[in-house]
């Protein structure tokens, strides 16, 4: 956390009113000059303290953010052992900010803690999102500069936003929810009551009368992709359902097919974005994480390919430009989907078509796997790390 970044706004502090007695601001040693402050210019005290600042004015023990914090010999004489600089910072630091830090530390915390990641990542993101929830803080609240501030640091790392938002919505369900589900039914049994099993589970739902049949609204999340729908007490009418959003297995069974992006996760960090407390640059997919991540060095045939015909340096920078430019405004899509469209229209751009045509006749490749030098097939790769990761 930066000491000087929220203190003052969620800390209030007590200053004496009033000026106070000479007596205190004499020195010790009436003939030796008397110190003066390296602020304001004003005589110190015999304890070194400069009532103008309020350094000296603060009640119980207090100081401009809080409780005063014990000093270095003090702190050691409690602990019993040496304390250093950076020890003795952070103890500091925690004694001013506890209590207005204490409920925002607590959500980034449970967050953090659902993502699959090593310990030194996850106390990594911990201390980036702290620094980025406290600027937010005034703007968004707590909930939602947690939220921000957790899935920029993974997003940063190049996780993908239908992964950020599965393992945030552990903790926020509603941040993994997408459109409902509307659908036309009818019900065989009306002495029966309606029901809905996603993967054999309940289903929160709302049923409307519409003339002789009902409509149901579904919540559905973004982790139902592929989830199997039941309908109890309810068949489903021909037409009166989103083919898009569903593979039917029956009149009453069906797959969900969901979208790979959900926009909530992505309003709340286009709002951190609009609250004007951050630089717009702060709530963007770092390039360097994405260029890393998915990179053409993990697609060894295409990489073979462009460096045989003496196009991977241009390919390369190319794709690099594409991407960083595609990454300021990707609306919602996940890096990796960014990546494949940049690296396929870099190769597309820089490689002239008769060289692939002929890398496809000397390899005998198959022309609908090829988009220029890019081997399609590869970039199953980028989505098995996506999986992984």
């Amino acid at each position: 956390m930066e000491p000087g970044s929220c203190s003052a706004v969620l800390l209030p502090f007590s200053v004496l009113k009033g000026s106070h007695p000479s007596q205190f601001m004499s020195g010790a040693n009436p003939e030796r000059e008397a110190e003066l402050c390296e602020h304001c210019g004003s005589p110190l005290d015999e304890s070194g303290l400069c009532w103008s600042c309020g350094a000296g004015g603060l009640q119980g023990g207090s100081s401009p953010v809080g409780t005063a914090p014990l000093d270095r010999s003090e702190l050691a004489k409690v602990l019993g052992r040496g304390v250093g600089d950076r020890a003795h910072g952070a103890y500091s630091l925690s004694m001013q900010q506890a209590e207005g830090m204490s409920h925002l530390r607590q959500e980034i915390e449970s967050m953090v803690e659902q993502f699959t990641a090593s310990p030194q990542t996850k106390n990594s993101v911990k201390q980036g999102s702290e620094r980025n929830a406290v600027k937010l803080l005034p703007e968004l609240g707590p909930t939602k500069a947690a939220v921000a501030s957790v899935a920029q640091e993974f997003l940063n790392l190049g996780r993908s936003m239908a992964e950020v938002s599965f393992y945030i919505a552990r903790v926020h369900p509603r941040v993994g929810r997408l459109s409902s589900l509307v659908l036309e039914v009818y019900a065989p049994d009306e002495g029966r009551a309606l029901g809905v099993l996603v993967n054999s589970r309940k289903r929160d739902f709302k049923s409307y009368a519409d003339g002789p049949y009902r409509r149901l609204r579904i919540s559905v999340y973004c982790w139902d992709g592929g989830a199997a729908v039941d309908l109890q007490n309810a068949v489903l009418c021909e037409g009166r359902y989103p083919a898009k959003r569903m593979r039917l297995l029956g009149p009453s069974k069906f797959v969900l097919i969901l979208p790979e992006r959900t926009f909530q996760l992505f309003k709340i960090l286009k709002e951190a974005r609009l609250s004007g407390s951050i630089p717009s640059g702060d709530i963007s997919v770092d390039p360097v994480n994405v260029l890393r991540k998915y990179s053409v060095a993990k697609l060894p045939f295409t990489e073979r390919f462009l460096r045989e015909t003496g196009y991977l340096n241009r390919v390369n920078a190319r794709y690099s430009a594409v991407l960083r430019q595609k990454l300021t405004d990707g609306k919602g899509r996940m890096p990796r989907k960014l990546a494949e469209e940049a690296l396929i229209e870099a190769c597309r751009r820089e490689v002239p078509p008769g060289v692939s045509e002929l890398v496809v006749r000397r390899y005998r490749l198959k022309p609908s796997e090829m988009s220029s030098l890019l081997a399609v097939p590869e970039l199953e790769a980028w989505q098995r790390m996506d999986t992984v990761g």
